[in-house]
């Protein structure tokens, strides 16, 4: 389970990442525990960038240029993953959006105004896994959707 009850597919679809942070290490665990253990962090949170500031970097990111080449990149990724004889559930077409507009924050976040496919690399691993419902005869013969994605990358 990730957390108390499964999402369902439509659910889990609406999340653009999935991260796996893991556990802090034992110094960080015990600074979570001095920054807690007066006043709760919560309570001490600021601003760092005014909503104009973040609605002017949503746009550039926005800006930032997708090729053909890459859009059709994607699509064919994507398109791997409902073909897949493991896969009982693919990849929708949300998420080939949600990797487009990841690909181009990336870009943007490394200096860059126009995405390339090493950026849909890195990314696919983080927007695609959490999309794709693989088969219960492939779960039990060990496959995963980390394993799937990875192959469609090398694809």
């Amino acid at each position: 389970y990730e957390g108390t009850y499964p999402l369902p597919e439509a659910q889990l679809d609406r999340f653009m990442l999935k991260l796996k942070m893991g556990y802090p290490s034992l110094a960080e665990e015990i600074e979570m525990l001095n920054r807690s253990e007066k006043v709760p962090p919560i309570e001490e949170i600021e601003p760092v960038i005014t909503m104009e500031e973040l609605l002017s970097l949503q746009k550039q990111v926005a800006d930032v240029y997708v090729d053909e080449s890459v859009k059709r990149y994607i699509v064919e990724m994507v398109q791997q993953s409902r073909a897949d004889a493991s896969v009982y559930l693919g990849v929708s077409p949300r998420g080939s959006v949600a990797l487009m507009k990841a690909a181009q924050a990336y870009a943007f976040v490394h200096g860059r105004g126009f995405v390339i496919p090493d950026d849909v690399q890195f990314l696919a691993p983080y927007v695609l896994s959490h999309r794709i419902i693989v088969k219960s005869e492939a779960k039990f013969d060990g496959f995963t959707a980390e394993e799937i994605v990875a192959h469609m990358i090398k694809r």
